[in-house]
């Protein structure tokens, strides 16, 4: 008996990187209540933070 096994489908194009970051729970807390409040994950809410910053970035100069 053959059983193909298959792992969760790729979300993102090309390749991805985990990291891990130590902040303070205050901060985790208020990023929790956030994602929790729009229903998205981790890496949503981390990569719309990222944008976030880079519009501010690119407005500011």
């Amino acid at each position: 008996m053959n059983v193909e096994r298959r792992g969760r489908p790729r979300k993102y194009d090309g390749p991805v990187k985990r990291f891990e970051a130590w902040i303070p729970y205050g901060v985790y807390q208020e990023m929790e209540k956030e994602k929790l409040r729009r229903g998205i994950s981790w890496p949503e809410l981390v990569l719309d933070m990222w944008d976030a910053y880079k519009a501010r970035v690119a407005v500011d100069g």
